[in-house]
Formats: C-alpha cells, structure tokens, sequence
C-alpha cells in the first residue's frame, strides 16, 4: 500500500466524509490541500472573494444539508473565517473550517503568517475555539487524520456545529503512516450521551395536552435539526393543536396551512404571538431557545406551569429556568414516544387557530410617499415562491418585513442567521445555497432579500455567482439607510448618528461584477423583473426603491 502526504490523506477522509465541496481561497501554505481536494478527489474548490464569504457560503451550504466546508490559509486568511464560523455557532449549523497554520518547525520563530499565540502572534485556535464546539490543532503527522475524524464526528454530534481544524503547512506533505493510532485531542470532546425524557414525564405532559382547550405546538430550530418535524406536525394532528414557529423555524413550516400561524417573536405575526403570549392555555415548546427576539423580551406572560420546555441542551434550559417547566429530552424522542399514547378528544386548535387568524390580522402601517411600501415587496414576492425557490433573507429591516409577511411552504426554503444576526451573511451566502439545492435539481432558484446596508457588505461574492453561474436573485430593500439602527435612534429620542447612506449605484456595481441588473420603482416592474431574473437563470440584481419611512413594529406582549 503506497502511503499518502498528510493532504492527500484528508483530502481522502472529505469525501468517504460526503462533502461535495469546499469554499475559499488559497495561499502558499495551503495549496497542496486544494491540490488533492479539487484534482486528485474530486471536491471543487469554489474561490470565493473573501474567507468571510466562503464561511457564509460554507454555511448556507450545510443547512440544506450535509456538513459545509471552509477552506483558508494561515494568519489573516484563518482570521477572515471567523465572523462566519461564530454565526454557524449561534444557529447550530455543521461546518468544517480548514486552514493552514505555519510549520512546526518555525513555531515561535514568527514564521510567514504565524498564527500560534506564541510571541506576538495570534493565537489562532484560542480565536476559533470560543467559535466553534471544538478546535484542533495537530503537531505531528501521526495526529492528523485522527484529529480530523474527531471534528467531524464532533460537527454532527448531539447539538450541531462548526469545527476547526488547524494543520501545521509541513504535515500536509508528510508521509501518514498505515498505522493510526486514536486522536488524544478527541478525549477533550467525549462522545454526548443520549438524553431521554421519563415516562413519567411524558404522561403528565400527555395529561396536559388531553385538558387543554388551546393547545400550542411552538416549533423550534432544535425541531428541524433532530428530523423530528413530520412526526411533530403529525402530533399536532392527532392532539388537534395550533402551531407557531420561531424566527428560524420558519423555514419548515408551511404558512398556508391552516393550523400555521406563524413565526413569534418581537417580528412575528400578531396571531402567533398573542397565541403564545395571551391565549392559548398549554405551550409545548419544542427545541426553542428562549432568546430575547424569540420571546419579545422575556416577558411575565411566559412565566408559570403552561409553558413546558422541551430540549435536548440542559444548558438551553437552564439559561431561561423561570420561564416554565423543563424536560431534557430529545424532540425526535419525545414527539413520537407522545404520538404511541392513545389520543384524547380533539382540542379545537385548528378552530382556534382558524379564528386568531382572522381576528388578529397584521397592520400595515400606510405608506408615507409614493415609493414602494416593504409589505408589497413581500406581497409581489409571495407570487414567485414557487417549490423550487429558496428564500435568503439578510439581517436588517428587510428581514423583519420577510418574517412577518413573507409566506413560505416549508421544506427549508426560508434561511436567515437568526442567532448572531450578521448582516452580509445571506448576500454571500445565497450562492452556497443555489449550489447545495442544484446538486440535485438544476432547475433551483434563490431569491435573496437584503437592505441596502447589507447588500454592501457582501456585494463582492456577486462576482462568485457569476463565476459558478448561480441561479440567484438579489433584491434589494433600498431605503437609503441603516433602518433598523435609524429606527431605534428615533425610538430612543435621539439624533441619527452614522446611520444614512451615501446614494450608490448598486445595478452599476452589480453589472460592473457580471451581473444582471435593474433599478425597481412600482411593484409591476418588479414582477416583471423577477419573472425576467428567473428567465435569465443567472445573477440578477433587483436594486428595489422603497418607501424609507416605514419601520415594522415591535410586538409588545
């Protein structure tokens, strides 16, 4: 048997792993590693224009399955990586960061781009280990394929998440010996053990369901992440209870259903959030973490014995112990262990949840000027989601209209990082997204919604898509400002500070990178012009004039 370099030996470990591709950009320490990968194993390296563009897509990627992957050289190539492993962190999305780290041999010796904490260098893998579960660093060629096993047993294990593993540049081009022994940095992260709810537990909270005349099912991400949905929605059924989502679950559920009322939160709908709040007596709350957007602030509304918490993180209950009762358990686990027990009479959720619909629909506040108002956007770009469009929705104003009046179908076609809220994500990240959809149906659309301030965050990796030839729609909701910071300026009483943007040509700069793009001022214009973006099959950009007064309002419990 011919032994291989420490490259080829990790390029072989990525594919039995079933990564499909990678995203980065090389550097001299690296290069053998996008040698075996792209040549040698047939995983496509995608040069992105930036690491924290290639970590937005490597995320983007993983959430629609799979483990994403992250490729980046030594010092600041590793460090560019950073913003996006933090927000794969916060929403518990497997992704594989891979960068080079100087030889071991000049450790100390302030090699080319050293980044081992030692003298004045940075310490990598202390950066990376408060942004992900798990960061390794192997010295020695025998360490290295162990070490990388370990990560990716650790991104998919229990709760999911980014990995980091950083390989000194001279192990990449040593021989691995045939004989391997156990990584000793695993140890660090043992093996989770299974949580499973009592019996005695599942009973009472059985018991709960059978008395409760307005039952809610709050689905949470933990929900999606376990499998757990089908059986979860088939329990709603089967105990006839409403059911609501948060922000990131938004993306399972299928808003035309009846059942469905929506996402909660201080961007919910009115329905599901007075539903959680103030009218439905038993909340089950699946895989939720109790976050501030996720609970409107952490009122008095959700504390006492009708909310039961049910998550499989004893730290996800324990960060929010007041507010109702907790059962550490599995969501996949508990949902079908409930469905086994014989069902009581039916609650009347779905005639409830028929009934808020209809008494508590959303205001619209009246537009201001006679530039477009965000709830037409989202009302024109209703009629283009179709199965095979995937919806990206940048962190901004734009997102919080999309939370509320955008009405997605499920089957994970609505994407945001919800967590760290990181503005330029999904404007890099769409392209991950088109590719991970069009592996297995070429036909795949993705429209990406963003603010203008976001938009120039990420504008570059337009010139990404063109290169892949991404089928990829950005519209742009351009206010002229940063309106969620404007909006709290003017809700605090103060003087806006740093907050308008100087005018900018974004269908120039969209067409100067390859791009398709057009300016938007009526909302005709932009069903042709989306019409138009998906006859084109490529990028587009939307550069969509809207009212810049207007700001979706808080819910308030």
């Amino acid at each position: 048997m011919t032994k291989q370099t420490g490259a080829a030996a990790v390029a072989s470990v990525l594919a039995q792993a079933g990564i499909r591709r990678a995203f980065g950009i090389p550097g001299q320490r690296i290069l053998p590693l996008f040698h075996e990968m792209a040549n040698e194993h047939g995983i496509p390296v995608v040069l992105t224009r930036h690491e924290q563009g290639a970590a937005f897509m490597a995320d983007m990627h993983a959430r629609l399955g799979g483990i994403g992957c992250c490729l980046a050289t030594s010092g600041p190539g590793a460090i560019n990586l950073l913003t996006g492993l933090a927000a794969s962190y916060m929403d518990s999305v497997p992704v594989l960061a891979l960068t080079a780290q100087a030889a071991t041999h000049e450790f100390g010796r302030y090699g080319i781009q050293e980044g081992t904490g030692i003298g004045r260098t940075p310490d990598i893998r202390a950066m990376f280990a408060s942004t992900t579960k798990g960061s390794f660093q192997p010295t020695s060629v025998e360490q290295l394929i162990p070490d990388l096993t370990a990560a990716l047993r650790l991104a998919t294990e229990g709760r999911p998440g980014p990995v980091h593993v950083d390989i000194p540049s001279d192990l990449l081009l040593d021989l691995v010996p045939e004989r391997i022994e156990p990584s000793p940095a695993a140890e660090t992260f043992p093996a989770l053990a299974a949580v499973r709810a009592t019996e005695d537990e599942l009973r009472t909270l059985d018991a709960a369901v059978r008395q409760a005349r307005r039952p809610l099912l709050l689905i949470g991400n933990g929900v999606a992440r376990s499998g757990a949905l089908d059986d979860a929605l088939a329990l709603a059924r089967s105990r006839d209870m409403a059911v609501a989502g948060t922000f990131l679950a938004k993306s399972v559920l299928d808003e035309t259903d009846p059942r469905v009322l929506g996402p909660v939160g201080v961007f919910g709908t009115r329905a599901a959030n007075e539903a959680f709040h103030h009218e439905a007596d038993l909340v089950v709350a699946l895989g939720v973490a109790f976050t501030y957007l996720s609970t409107a602030g952490w009122p008095d509304t959700l504390r006492g014995d009708r909310v039961v918490r049910i998550n499989n993180d004893r730290r996800e209950l324990e960060a929010n112990a007041e507010f109702g009762q907790g059962i550490l358990g599995d969501a996949a686990d508990v949902v079908r262990r409930l469905a086994a027990l014989p069902p009581g009479p039916a609650a009347g959720g779905l005639a409830w949840a028929t009934d808020m619909r209809r008494r508590l629909p959303d205001q619209v506040e009246a537009s201001r000027s006679t530039a477009l108002h965000p709830v037409t956007v989202c009302e024109t770009l209703n009629r283009h989601l179709d199965h095979r469009t995937t919806v990206v929705a940048d962190i901004g104003q734009n997102a919080y209209w999309g939370e509320r009046h955008l009405r997605t179908r499920g089957d994970n076609r609505f994407i945001i990082n919800g967590g760290l809220g990181t503005m330029g994500h999904a404007v890099a990240g769409a392209t991950g997204a088109w590719m991970a959809r069009a592996d297995e149906h070429p036909d795949e659309h993705v429209i990406c919604v963003c603010g203008d301030g976001g938009f120039m965050m990420g504008a570059l990796e337009i010139s990404t898509a063109v290169a892949e030839r991404a089928d990829v729609t950005w519209v742009i909701f351009n206010n002229g400002t940063l309106g969620t910071q404007r909006a709290w300026f003017e809700r605090e009483g103060h003087p806006v500070v740093a907050a308008d943007l100087p005018p900018t040509d974004h269908v120039l700069l969209a067409r100067s990178l390859g791009a398709h793009a057009e300016t938007v001022r009526t909302a005709d214009e932009l069903d042709t012009a989306l019409r138009s973006a998906r006859a084109t099959g490529g990028p587009s950009v939307l550069d969509v004039l809207i009212d810049p007064c207007p700001a979706p309002e808080a819910y308030q419990p």
